[in-house]
């Protein structure tokens, strides 16, 4: 059995960019968008709640570019929902580096 934190393993950098949850098992779709974003995970700003474990598609779009992966729901809160990404491929991870690092050099300036 894997245990995953609720805390964030990863610092989590402020991020906007348009997400859709999608729960696996049920099929329901959350359109929304992230509050923050790490190479682990990100928040989710909603009031639509889904289960506390539940398995996630999820797909980030940002600057002409999208993200697809899946998740865990690791944390919810009255506000929204922390997600733990579980699975990511290499090319959507490549790209994820970039928003990361896009974030990081707008810090220094």
């Amino acid at each position: 059995m894997t245990y995953v934190s609720s805390r964030p393993r990863a610092l989590r950098q402020p991020f906007v960019a348009a997400i859709v949850v999608t729960d696996i098992d049920s099929e329901q779709q959350i359109s929304s968008h992230t509050s923050d974003l790490s190479m682990h995970g990100c928040f989710v700003p909603t009031s639509t709640p889904l289960r506390l474990d539940a398995k996630v598609r999820i797909a980030i779009v940002h600057a002409g570019a999208k993200v697809a992966a899946f998740g865990r729901v690791v944390a919810t809160r009255a506000d929204g929902l922390s997600i733990a990404f579980t699975k990511i491929e290499q090319h959507d991870q490549a790209i994820l580096e970039r928003w990361l690092s896009n974030l990081r050099v707008r810090e220094q300036d």
